[in-house]
């Protein structure tokens, strides 16, 4: 994951024939053919570019190179995974703990320590993706107004990029930046609430992705339909959508039919063996100061450092993709009926095929199927919603923006032969893998921007209007690589948090200075979105314990004077499918404490009623299964 998150964040994309930017300025022959062919020669005066110095056809070379790559097939496939990859690490090690496993929840201060250098990390890349994402828009700024007189124009005396910038928002590399802040904000979010801050991540995290990508996809989407650039898009470009989908499919399929399954289906047995290494060791290292430095002990430990190797692998998948799931239909429901367009099916449909899910979801015959629809996406944990978010827009971007330039393209009043002149181009830019002609981000390890040149370009970006788009690319790239380095940086903090604790538990007299296990994003975000799994982790029902369920869940646990609980849904803030646990979590938890019981329509619910605390004297199971 850490070597694809390197080739991502310090990429520079080369031409076929382009071993990197200096040569591209030291190559004498680029002024002997025009620099510009395909698809941007499209965009631009060919006179005027021949006028140019060979150092300026060069840099519009570049500059156009970095702004059409992008939209090539396999380029958005890249983007597609580079997203997945960095969710994928922003979960990796887990959020240092800011209090002890004593039971009392004591304030731990070289985890406060630890936790304050992780958020610090995290926060510095996602400032540094939004600076980089800046500097891209800068390096257009730029390059329009030194080569403004060279656009191509329409009659209102506008270039023809300039019209089509609002779609430009769906530019692949702008929203593989933007969208993953909002994993960036999700683990700050999380961080925050696992210190103590009485704050609800989901609904903070709805807010910062309406408020930045809300108006933003607004006006683009507004844009790409007033101008009837979906006319064109439906008409001319449907095929180039259809074959991102399809990929994006595949790509979903082999998480959701496959690899989750298969990870699912060896968690039992993976817990089962942890728990018997755990207590073998345990036994192994007694109660003596130093003990465990025994050959038992040591057997052991270097037997499951070889043979729990698989088992370990598979325990960091699950810590990486935990996110990853769409829920299934209900087991008398078929993914294809019309009353069950939910888990995947309805994530593929309405999601990533949009452009033909729209018209399905105006067919539906009533509300309730419609619901049914929404709630696909309504139901997913927050980090599944970012995904869709990504793997929906990525696939969309080369459909919307280049059916947007064909139809102003066409406005020109240019004739029929020169619009289908440039859609052929747009389909030999977007599609020529199948030429022989792959692009891919090369490998770049330079990890000194991090110390070197990141601070420098970040002031340096702002004044924008005196610097040349090469070196505001430059300058991107180097904020890239400082997001990268601030990654590792993240990682580090959350091992030497696990270390110092690893390291104590070895001394039986550790004198106290051992503090709590990190956090997994994963379980922590599961058990305040899983009213199940919040209360099968509960060790005793205290008022904080209540109180925290509230806050997540909606006021359905209620304590009277007499010391007894009322469990109502009625009053839950959540969906009803939530609550879809053992009937059994509930008598461990309350035991005789519980008085009412109400579950009406939580279709979801298992177990037999038999187990239920005989104290109940109001029972509702209306709805149940």
């Amino acid at each position: 994951a850490l070597i694809t998150m390197v080739a991502s964040l310090l990429s520079k994309l080369h031409g076929e024939d382009d071993d990197g930017t200096d040569e591209i300025y030291s190559n004498a022959t680029v002024c002997d053919a025009d620099p510009l062919d395909g698809l941007a020669a499209h965009f631009f005066d060919e006179s005027c570019v021949a006028a140019l110095t060979c150092d300026d056809q060069a840099m519009l070379y570049l500059f156009m190179y970095e702004f059409l790559a992008p939209l090539r097939v396999e380029m958005v496939s890249f983007f597609q995974c580079y997203l997945l990859v960095n969710f994928m690490v922003v979960q990796q090690g887990g959020i240092p703990s800011t209090t002890k496993d004593d039971g009392k929840n004591t304030r731990w201060n070289l985890g406060c320590f630890a936790w304050s250098l992780w958020v610090s990390c995290v926060s510095f890349q996602w400032v540094t993706n939004l600076s980089s994402a800046a500097s891209l828009t800068f390096s257009y700024i730029s390059m329009e107004a030194k080569f403004r007189p060279c656009m191509v124009e329409l009659e209102s005396g506008d270039a023809l990029l300039n019209m089509t910038l609002p779609v430009m928002l769906f530019h692949p590399v702008l929203l593989a930046q933007l969208i993953n802040t909002l994993s960036l904000a999700h683990a700050i979010l999380t961080a925050l609430f696992v210190a103590g801050v009485k704050l609800d991540p989901r609904a903070w995290l709805l807010r910062y992705a309406v408020a930045m990508l809300g108006p933003y996809f607004t006006f683009g989407m507004g844009y790409f339909l007033v101008t009837l650039s979906f006319v064109f898009a439906y008409v001319f470009f449907l095929p180039l959508f259809l074959f991102g989908a399809v990929l994006t499919t595949a790509l979903c399929l082999l998480l959701f039919k496959l690899i989750m399954p298969w990870l699912k289906g060896k968690e039992q047995d993976d817990q089962e063996a942890f728990a018997k290494y755990e207590k073998d060791i345990q036994e192994a290292a007694g109660e003596g100061c130093l003990s465990w430095c025994n050959g038992r002990w040591a057997t052991l430990w270097c037997g499951n450092a070889v043979c729990g190797l698989p088992r370990f692998a598979r325990a960091q998948l699950r810590e990486v993709l935990w996110w990853f799931d769409a829920g299934e239909p209900d087991e008398d429901e078929d993914v294809l009926d019309n009353n069950a367009k939910t888990g995947w099916f309805g994530v593929i449909i309405f999601g990533i095929f949009s452009p033909i899910g729209a018209f399905r979801f105006i067919s539906l015959r009533d509300d309730e199927e419609r619901n049914k629809s929404v709630k696909t996406f309504a139901d997913l944990n927050d980090m599944m919603r970012v995904a869709v978010l990504a793997l929906t827009t990525v696939t969309l971007s080369p459909f919307i923006i280049c059916s947007t330039w064909s139809a102003f393209y066409a406005y020109q009043g240019v004739g029929n032969d020169a619009s289908m002149e440039f859609i052929a181009d747009v389909y030999h830019h977007t599609f020529a893998i199948f030429t022989g002609s792959v692009e891919l981000p090369a490998l770049d390890f330079d990890f000194t921007v991090l110390w070197k040149d990141a601070w420098h370009d970040f002031i340096t970006m702002w004044d924008f209007v005196k610097l040349a788009p090469d070196k505001l690319l430059a300058i991107s790239k180097t904020l890239n690589g400082a997001s990268f380095g601030f990654g590792l940086s993240k990682l580090l903090m959350s091992a030497s948090a696990a270390g110092v604790v690893a390291v104590m538990q070895l001394f039986p007299d550790h004198w106290g200075l051992v503090g709590g296990s990190n956090v997994p994003l994963g379980d922590y975000a599961q058990t305040h979105a899983d009213p199940g799994a919040f209360l099968a982790n509960l060790s005793s029902l205290n008022d904080d314990a209540i109180d925290s369920f509230n806050f997540d869940f909606g006021p359905v646990i209620k304590k009277d004077e007499d010391s007894q609980y009322v469990f109502s849904v009625k009053e839950a803030t959540i969906s009803k499918e939530l609550f879809r646990f053992d009937l059994n979590i509930l008598a461990r938890v309350f035991e005789e404490k519980l008085k009412g019981l109400d579950l009406y329509e939580c279709s979801g619910m298992q177990g037999n009623i038999k187990d239920l605390p005989q104290s109940i004297t109001d029972l509702n199971l209306c709805g149940c299964k």
